[in-house]
């Protein structure tokens, strides 16, 4: 489709363990449609990990206490909830603590095998108040998607407590739709979503598996409509192409044929470049800021207009 050939995705803003992509230019109304759609897909379709067991020695039931710990096991069990993990396999996997003496007990004590990294740091689980008090926990992380209730699980043998879990890596994801243009072009959508991560997946690779998911979605119910698979494959691999250098050129020379009359500027920017001589955004390639500061009524004000403007196409006005 022709409207969604040149659409590019820029990251805002990224930090830890969040990020905020801009998806554009995308045709009116493809903004909502776009931006809940992936906001669906990465709250309850990306695969995570989580505790769905806990084996408390000395303990028989989460309502247990503990001789020199602070915690009884309920609380340390919710503690551990707050631990977040990635792992490489899709076999559960048995992790362990094992801390005796007076110390407070965190996420880097926790024991994890191979296949299994402590996505967060710092997190507290226990504090152990005397030099004699031991704490011996193993649990069970299981890779999984969406929410398990405790509900659901039959207790396999005394001493194993099972815990309910949410498997999703997705923390929060916010949407908004804004305002975006394309040359000429400025009744388009651009959709902002931010997404927070629990530390187990970056944001960036969290949106590529919701992509693959969405195309993957679309590509089974062309199928099941009748269309041959190797036709859907082909039009997957027709949108994943990447452009060649020569349309890249050819943008390029549409951007430089635009002229100064028609950009979304004020007038008073117009008027001052018009002056000058200048007809077209090509004739502002290689212009110094200070030879458009020299136009007649151009002040700082139509200067930051103009750059601004002309950042976002790929031409640079340069400063001395």
């Amino acid at each position: 489709m022709e409207a969604f050939k040149d659409i590019k995705v820029v990251i805002k803003d990224e930090e830890k363990n969040f990020a905020l992509f801009e998806i554009s230019p995308l045709p009116r109304g493809y903004g909502h449609t776009l931006g809940n759609s992936f906001r669906r897909i990465l709250y309850s379709s990306l695969p995570g990990a989580g505790i769905t067991s806990v084996k408390v020695k000395g303990a028989k039931h989460e309502y247990s206490t503990l001789d020199g710990i602070k915690e009884d096991v309920l609380n340390i069990i919710l503690n551990l909830k707050q631990v977040k993990f990635s792992i490489r396999t899709d076999e559960p996997q048995t992790c362990k603590i094992k801390v005796s003496g007076k110390k407070v007990i965190t996420s880097k004590d926790i024991e994890v095998s191979a296949d299994v990294d402590v996505a967060s740091e710092g997190v507290e689980i226990a504090t152990l108040t005397d030099d004699g008090a031991q704490l011996d926990i193993e649990f069970v992380v299981e890779k999984g998607i969406g929410y398990r209730d405790v509900k659901n699980i039959d207790r396999p043998e005394a001493g194993i407590i099972p815990v309910d879990c949410d498997f999703s890596p997705i923390e929060k994801v916010s949407l908004s739709v804004e305002q975006a243009r394309k040359g000429q072009q400025t009744n388009l959508d651009a959709v902002l979503i931010g997404v927070y991560t629990d530390g187990s997946i970056t944001p960036k690779d969290s949106l590529l598996e919701a992509s693959k998911m969405l195309q993957e979605f679309s590509g089974k119910v062309m199928i099941a409509m009748g269309m041959a698979k190797k036709e859907v494959e082909e039009l997957a691999e027709a949108a994943n192409s990447i452009e060649t250098q020569e349309e890249e050129v050819e943008e390029e020379n549409e951007v430089n044929g635009w002229k100064i009359e028609d950009l979304p500027i004020s007038k008073r920017s117009k008027t001052g470049l018009l002056a000058g001589g200048f007809k077209t955004v090509g004739d502002l390639q290689n212009v110094f800021t200070s030879d458009l500061l020299n136009l007649p009524g151009f002040g700082n004000k139509s200067l930051n207009e103009v750059v601004e403007l002309l950042n976002e196409y790929g031409v640079n006005i340069k400063s001395e």
